[in-house]
């Protein structure tokens, strides 16, 4: 019996695990991370004979590293409180347990076809309109005059952090500077706070049959979001996928077809932030602070990193390696030209 196998047969009666219908006799399936940021090992439990997973169970990777898994469940359970959990595609907490040194979150799994590059290829229309109903449906948590350090809170610190990984690295802290300069304008913006996922691509995503989207791993997740930044993220996903843009130039290549002059996807971000009661000429700014925020999280995704066996050359070489990075750089440095 595995580590995980033994939580859910302990708590099984406690939890009321029957009414997710694995009964007693159940298989697991562990997915490893794949990548050196990935700070949790996922296991699917399936109900005997069943062929969707009926609960999901994420553990941390290092003992003691449980703060991401206590702040997923925090954020599902607050969008639960407030009328977006399961009617939106988002999964529901179960339990968040103690089992030594590992905080262990259970939560239900969400069905449908996976969202992969291949799928969104085939209808990229479908993956728009799904994307956009999922990202217009989480909630505001803040007016816009509530929300005045919105900049510090969700731009400053974050790259703060990141030139904190990385204190002797001046491409790094140049890159930084140049981006507040650029973003100055947004300072005095008044904006609303958003529940924000912060990583909408596959594998997170699933299609149900009626074309809702379920959106799962909320570890990158906040309640004091900016709008628009998940509407760009998954926009920049589906531009990847239909032009099967693996490489990092090619990456680069679908985000200017999507987010270039004349780009597709202006018009579905327009709308959003139209709906959110942003100005819409506000986008080559939010576009810019997406990329900037998503490569700041890097300094909570390899904090786990840290420490004696990681060296510096490693620890740049995962930064300066890292897609959302090369977008940021890329944004920055095209933005005369926009």
């Amino acid at each position: 019996m595995t580590f995980i196998d033994r939580i859910i047969s302990d708590h099984y009666d406690e939890l009321g695990l029957a009414r997710y219908g694995i009964g007693r006799q159940w298989a697991t399936v562990l997915l490893t991370p794949r990548f050196v940021t990935s700070r949790h090992v996922v296991a699917l439990i399936f109900a005997s004979g069943a062929r969707e997973p009926s609960l999901v169970v994420k553990v941390p990777r290092q003992p003691g590293d449980n703060d991401s898994v206590r702040h997923e469940a925090q954020v599902m359970d607050q969008l639960r409180s407030l009328g977006a959990g399961p009617e939106i595609g988002v999964p529901e907490v179960v339990a968040v347990l103690d089992a030594g040194p590992h905080a262990v979150l259970i939560e239900t799994a969400v069905t449908g076809a996976p969202l992969n590059p291949k799928r969104v290829g085939a209808d990229v229309p479908a993956a728009v309109s799904a994307g956009t109903a999922f990202v217009a449906a989480l909630p505001c948590t803040l007016t816009a005059p509530a929300n005045g350090d919105w900049y510090q809170r969700t731009i400053s610190r974050p790259l703060s952090d990141l030139v904190s990984l990385l204190p002797m690295e001046p491409d790094v802290s140049a890159l930084v500077e140049r981006t507040h300069e650029m973003l100055e304008p947004l300072r005095s913006v008044d904006l609303p706070a958003v529940v924000e996922h912060g990583d909408m691509s596959h594998p997170n995503l699933f299609l149900q049959p009626n074309g809702q989207l379920q959106v799962v791993d909320w570890e990158r997740s906040r309640t004091d979001g900016v709008p628009g930044h998940d509407l760009v993220f998954y926009l920049q996903y589906l531009s990847e996928s239909s032009e099967r843009a693996f490489s990092r130039l090619a990456q680069l290549a679908a985000f200017d077809k999507a987010f270039g002059a004349t780009g597709w996807a202006l018009a579905p971000l327009r709308g959003h932030l139209q709906l959110r009661g942003v100005n819409p000429d506000l986008l080559p700014l939010l576009v810019i602070a997406v990329w900037a925020r998503s490569a700041a999280t890097l300094a909570y995704r390899l904090e786990s990193e840290r420490g004696p066996g990681h060296g510096r050359n490693q620890m740049r070489a995962a930064v300066f390696g890292d897609r959302d990075f090369w977008l940021w750089r890329h944004v920055v440095d095209t933005w005369p030209r926009r």
